[in-house]
C-alpha cells in the first residue's frame, strides 16, 4: 500500500532536517511510503536502479555475498538514511539491501530525485555528507579487518559500534535494543557462526556482556574499549568512556 507523508515527519529525517519546506514539499509530491516484512530484498547487487530509496522506520542490512554465497552485512542502518550506494542513471547497484526487521521505505524515481537535489544545493549537501558518513565508516571497518587481530576483538569493536548507533542507556551499563541472533553477527563480522559464538562466549565470561533472547546488554563502555586495545579500564583516559557516564561515548 502507498502512503504519503507530512512535511514534519520528513523533517524529523537526518536526510531532510535542513531543507526548507518548499523542497519538502517537492519531495513530499514524488514520494510515497512501501512497508517490508523482515528479510524482505529491497535491491540487489548488480540491479539497475530506477528508484531511490529512504530509510523511514526499522533497520536495514546492506550486503554483500561471498564466493560461496556467504552474507556479509557491511551496514546496518537506521531511519533516516539513503539506502542506494549511488544515484548515477544507469549504473548497477554494487551491493544487496533487505530489510532487517519490519520496515517503512520511502521511495521516488530517481530522476525526480536528482531533479529536486539541482534546486537545492541543501539536498545536494546532505546526500554527501550521508556518503561521506559510509566512507568513514568502511575506513573504521578496514582497520579492523586484519587477520591478527582476533575474534573477540573485532566482536567487541562491533559491538562498541552498534552501541554507539543504537544504544539504549540503562541504570548499569547500554541494551543494543534490538534482537541480534549469532548468526546475524557472523554476517556483520564475515566468520563462521560458531567462531563468533565462541567469541561471544569469551566476552560472557569475561562480564563484559549479557546476552538473552537475542539482546546483547553492555555492563560498562569504557571495559569493552579497553578489552579492544588490550589495556585495563581506565577512567582518566579522555578517548574512553567515563564509568560514570555509559552515554559519553569517544570519537574516532
Amino acid at each position: 500500500m502507498k502512503t504519503k507523508l507530512n512535511l514534519k515527519k520528513l523533517k524529523r529525517l537526518d536526510l531532510f532536517a535542513q531543507l526548507s519546506e518548499e523542497t519538502l514539499e517537492k519531495l513530499n509530491q514524488v514520494m510515497h511510503v512501501v512497508t517490508y516484512p523482515k528479510g524482505k530484498e529491497i535491491f540487489r547487487d548488480k540491479q539497475s536502479l530506477d528508484d531511490v530509496y529512504i530509510s523511514l522506520s526499522g533497520k536495514f542490512s546492506l550486503y554483500k555475498l561471498n564466493d560461496k554465497g556467504t552474507k556479509r552485512i557491511i551496514f546496518l542502518f537506521g531511519k533516516g538514511i539513503l539506502l542506494n550506494d549511488h544515484l548515477k542513471p544507469d549504473f548497477p547497484s554494487a551491493i544487496y539491501c533487505e530489510s532487517f526487521e519490519e520496515s517503512m521505505v520511502l521511495v521516488c524515481r530517481k530522476k525526480d530525485f536528482l531533479a529536486i537535489m539541482r534546486q537545492d544545493f541543501d539536498l545536494v549537501q546532505a546526500v554527501v555528507d550521508q556518503y561521506s558518513s559510509k566512507l568513514r565508516r568502511t575506513y573504521r571497518q578496514l582497520k579492523n579487518a586484519p587477520t591478527n587481530i582476533s575474534v573477540e576483538k573485532k566482536l567487541a569493536a562491533k559491538l562498541y559500534a552498534l552501541c554507539r548507533d543504537y544504544g539504549v542507556k540503562r541504570k548499569d551499563g547500554v541494551l543494543i535494543d534490538f534482537p541480534l541472533s549469532v548468526t546475524h553477527l557472523s554476517e556483520m563480522l564475515g566468520m563462521q557462526r560458531e567462531t563468533v559464538s565462541r567469541a561471544l562466549q569469551r566476552l560472557i565470561k569475561e562480564q563484559l556482556i549479557e546476552y538473552e533472547k537475542k539482546k546483547i546488554f553492555i555492563y560498562n563502555i569504557n571495559a569493552i574499549v579497553c578489552f579492544y586495545r588490550e589495556q585495563a579500564p581506565d577512567t582518566s583516559c579522555d578517548r574512553c568512556v567515563r564509568e560514570s557516564d555509559s552515554s559519553c561515548f569517544f570519537k574516532e
